[in-house]
């Protein structure tokens, strides 16, 4: 039988989210049934990952919206590759994805929203509306993101599947030998409460609530210590602070950390100030490393975190509360523990890796039967 040649369209490579998800589609779908092939507008540390685990990925280099020139080369390569399915992801992507499909006649468009956009951006929901025809299905990695989507682009609910991503459960199974370790190389004990942050270092993080948050605590003489991972714009935002506030002498950052493990299993809760999301991928694998959770109230993330059953939920944007929370968690052991144990079993049940997959295997192969009149889309 021949295997179904499934493309990712994605606009860059960076090391988040939507980046990783791909990533763990391309090397991760069934290699008797799938040839996975990933193309980028533009390159990431993302891309490296995809060559050590042998995936063919090309990046197209594009400069701006209107380097049109680069659309040649990404039509060229869909051409050649005589591709089934092309799956894009990000708004980008989908705009070069559509135009690139058309002309290369692939035969079917699927595209996955990866977040609730906080930002006004009207013109990505018309565009949704206007080529609907053209997309065989929208996956949202939430019911949260579904809605969000939905509601503005006016699509109907048949138009949309939901599937979380996922986390690698065996990966992220908490290890204390390593945590005792890294904490020891940090110069903290085991009676120092620390909290974690990893994810990229943009505005719509809320990192401005976290550094107040931690400001707020210095000046009232409670401040706790906290480790920063990630990498983006808002690096100098927290250079600057760790430099020249009082609660900087309780951070450390790390920059950009390609294996997280050693972070989360260090700290004792996992804080996200988030604006928007549209998963919260950092919570779950903090869940699947049995670890607490501080996160904003926000859609996304609390498709992800249970309020006091996985973690706790505050108001996005409020640096009073998030102090507050991140205090009474640090402050209370059993507590934590209790929503470290919840939050495992959380991922063991709804976010485990092999679902996501699964559920992308079977909706290829249902989008693919249905152009051959064999099965009905589900």
């Amino acid at each position: 039988m021949r295997r179904i040649k499934v493309c990712h369209l994605i606009t860059e490579l960076g090391p988040a989210g939507a980046e990783r998800c791909v990533y763990n589609l391309a090397s991760r779908l069934d290699r008797d049934k799938f040839v996975s092939q990933v193309i980028a507008l533009r390159g990431g540390a993302v891309r490296d990952w995809m060559v050590r685990a042998g995936i063919d990925v090309s990046v197209l280099g594009v400069r701006n919206r209107f380097d049109l020139p680069r659309l040649k080369d990404l039509v060229g390569i869909l051409r050649r590759s005589r591709v089934d399915i092309l799956h894009t992801h990000l708004f980008h992507a989908d705009l070069a994805g559509r135009l690139g499909a058309y002309l290369s006649a692939v035969p079917h468009l699927v595209h996955t929203v990866h977040t609730a956009e906080g930002r006004f951006r009207p013109w990505q929901f018309a565009f949704a509306r206007m080529f609907a025809d053209g997309c065989d299905r929208i996956i949202c990695v939430s019911e949260s993101a579904k809605a969000f989507h939905a509601r503005r682009s006016g699509l109907p609910d048949r138009r949309y599947s939901v599937i979380p991503n996922g986390v690698d459960l065996e990966y992220l199974r908490r290890d204390e030998q390593v945590r005792q370790t890294t904490r020891r190389q940090w110069g903290l004990d085991e009676s120092t409460p620390l909290a974690a942050y990893l994810g990229r270092l943009d505005y719509e993080k809320g990192l401005d609530t976290l550094l107040s948050a931690m400001a707020h605590l210095a000046g009232r003489g409670r401040a706790m210590h906290l480790v920063i991972a990630g990498d983006g714009p808002g690096r100098g935002q927290i250079e600057n602070f760790i430099a020249h506030n009082e609660g900087g002498k309780f951070c450390r950052f790390l920059g950009f950390v390609e294996d997280i493990r050693p972070v989360l299993w260090s700290a004792d809760l996992l804080v996200m100030p988030s604006r928007w999301e549209g998963f919260g991928l950092s919570a779950a694998e903090a869940m699947a490393g049995a670890l607490a959770v501080v996160a904003a109230r926000v859609p996304g993330l609390s498709d992800v975190v249970v309020h006091e059953q996985t973690g706790l939920l505050v108001e996005p944007g409020n640096a009073v509360e998030l102090a507050e929370a991140m205090v009474a968690l640090a402050g209370d052991a059993e507590r934590r523990n209790r929503f470290a144990r919840a939050g495992r079993e959380r991922a063991e049940q709804y976010f485990e890796i092999g679902r996501m997959i699964c559920s992308h295997e079977r909706l290829y192969e249902a989008i693919c039967a249905i152009s051959l009149g064999k099965a009905n889309l589900v």
